[in-house]
């Protein structure tokens, strides 16, 4: 029904995937495999959309605070998610980024500490270090079948006073983790006891294939002290049409973020492309993510098969619960991250995620986008072993 194994070339169109390739890589001839967006068109019933509301002519002043906003939200959080969201507990926000690093900085100090699961999503770290907060790190652990979080460390550290936030990323960047109900709760059992706020950033939620997401939101009822923000961006592909939402009960700390918003940056003006797209894409396009995530499985289930077949000596990897990035581990391969990254650049000619951006130090893992075509996906799986061949023949010749 749908073609996700279209080549869609990103030439020509300032895409960040091609065009920031020489200013991190040091070279422009990478295949791009690195950054979290999709290599994937929109549904269709999304671009007539854009082009009915573009042929209107006008784009003014534009309103968020109506029906045609908070509806396809709650309509896609009580069908997906079977949670009953209040609309006057949504919000619309700028980005993502932007509500988290205000809240963050509306409930801390220069100093104290925000409470990280890592690996972490690069931008928490920039995010916290840029507004000169301590990165106060909870280590998630790979079991042999999952990723588990250190519940005693992770109590431990919400009981220092500093430590005044947590900043969950559900469904988790990029080890792909899905944090259970029980898991949740466990969470804000401890957060509750010890005063401490759950920001949550769930742009990942709809890319969910193994259980189910779980929405923070669920349980603001219980507890007031958390926010939830997510976007259209992933999901959908949109990530060039800037916009957010965010969703909490605590009343102040909306009004907080919407201050800062209007009064501060005087930024209220709303993305009305963005809002187009919310109404159409919740209200019509649950079908094409559900195809989405098959496709996105499928690959998922490639790269396994493939590592297992021809680089199961020096990688491991196995298909993660959600997200469309894979997190894959050449520690057994005996190489360095150093020497791993300049074969992947200098020989396979493929620009991967860099595991040491995703860590507080050296890493054993890079990030490998799967949201693409099959056949873009086996090239970048080619070289990605034409990068391991030549390390281990390099070794196998220096051993003589």
């Amino acid at each position: 029904m749908y073609n996700f194994n279209e080549n869609v070339s990103r030439l020509n169109t300032n895409a960040v995937q091609t065009e920031m390739i020489p200013l991190i890589y040091q070279r422009r001839d990478l295949m791009p495999f690195w950054i979290a967006d999709m290599d994937i068109k929109v549904p269709e019933r999304i671009t007539s959309a854009i082009s009915e509301r573009l042929n209107h002519g006008i784009f003014g002043y534009t309103s968020w605070k109506h029906d045609n906003f908070y509806g396809p939200i709650r309509h896609w959080y009580s069908t997906r998610f079977e949670t009953n969201i209040l609309k006057q507990d949504i919000s619309y926000a700028p980005s993502v980024l932007f509500t988290v690093t205000e809240a963050i900085r509306i409930l801390t100090s220069e100093g104290d500490g925000v409470i990280l699961n890592t690996p972490s999503y690069n931008n928490f770290i920039n995010l916290i270090q840029g507004n000169k907060r301590m990165i106060v790190e909870n280590e998630l652990f790979f079991d042999g079948y999952e990723y588990t979080m250190d519940f005693v460390q992770f109590e431990y550290l919400c009981q220092m006073p500093q430590n005044k936030v947590f900043l969950l990323c559900n469904p988790h960047n990029p080890t792909g983790k899905v944090f259970s109900e029980q898991e949740l709760q466990k969470i804000i059992e401890i957060c509750k006891k010890n005063d401490v706020y759950i920001i949550a950033d769930e742009i990942h939620m709809d890319f969910v294939r193994r259980g189910k997401h779980v929405t923070l939101a669920r349980f603001m009822k219980d507890f007031d002290q958390m926010l939830v923000t997510t976007c259209l961006g992933k999901t959908f592909n949109v990530s060039g049409i800037p916009h957010a939402y965010f969703i909490t009960k605590d009343k102040f700390m909306m009004e907080a973020i919407n201050t800062k918003v209007m009064a501060v940056y005087g930024l209220s003006a709303v993305n009305l492309v963005a809002l187009t797209i919310i109404k159409t894409a919740y209200l019509e396009c649950a079908d094409w993510v559900d195809a989405l995530n098959q496709h996105i499985d499928n690959n998922m289930l490639i790269v396994e098969e493939y590592i297992a077949d021809y680089l199961s000596d020096c990688l491991f990897f196995q298909k993660p619960d959600a997200t469309f990035l894979a997190w894959i581990n050449f520690e057994k391969s005996g190489f360095s991250e150093i020497e791993v990254q300049n074969a992947l650049q200098n020989v396979g000619k493929i620009a991967t995620g860099i595991g040491n951006t995703y860590e507080l130090s050296a890493s054993t893992h890079f990030r490998f986008n799967v949201a693409c075509s099959e056949g873009k996906l086996l090239e970048g799986l080619e070289r990605i072993k034409k990068s391991f061949d030549y390390l281990k023949e390099k070794a196998k010749e220096e051993q003589h």
